[in-house]
């Protein structure tokens, strides 16, 4: 798992929103040093990287969260507003990692099947049972994990394709800096 991006410009003394304002844009960067992978399929340990880096803007823009609902110097309206946008970013970010943790977790159901089958066709060698005891039913299983991770994947790259094309990350950015 790639280390998490060291935050700089944090302010001690400054105010809750203006190290929001701070470390979201930073984390939102972090998500996107992992873009360059996405295109390739088997690229897992970057997209799981990339997944952990959308964790942690997930859970730091619930940290912050507060700040987009608090009073500014402006209009009530605007503050609903502000929490509103705050909440779909927010719903946007917790689909990509859901998305991308349905992924990981094939990726992983796939690396216990073929260990399963290669210990199951190791295993049965010299102990009176058939060698393809099984490996049926496992062969069956990962073609399934295999189908539905495919599935997740492509369905991630469609949002994340739709996002690109909304200029998700520069209204995000925006958002995070006004």
């Amino acid at each position: 798992m790639a280390k998490a991006h060291k935050i700089s410009g944090v302010k001690p003394l400054g105010s809750y929103r203006e190290n929001a304002r701070i470390i979201l844009p930073q984390k939102v960067e972090e998500v996107y040093t992992w873009e360059p992978f996405i295109r390739d399929a088997a690229r897992r340990e970057e997209l799981h990287n990339m997944r952990i880096s959308i964790k942690r803007l997930r859970y730091t823009m619930e940290l912050f969260r507060v700040v987009y609902e608090l009073p500014k110097a402006c209009s009530k309206d605007r503050i609903v507003a502000d929490a509103k946008r705050f909440a779909e970013y927010l719903a946007v970010i917790v689909d990509l990692q859901e998305i991308l943790g349905d992924v990981h977790d094939s990726d992983v159901v796939l690396q216990v099947l073929t260990d399963c089958r290669e210990q199951l066709t190791s295993n049965t060698v010299g102990r009176g049972f058939h060698p393809d005891t099984g490996k049926d039913g496992i062969a069956k299983l990962i073609h399934q994990t295999r189908e539905t991770r495919k599935a997740d994947y492509e369905k991630f790259l469609e949002k994340w394709e739709q996002l690109s094309a909304a200029g998700f990350k520069r209204k995000l950015l925006s958002f995070f800096l006004t």
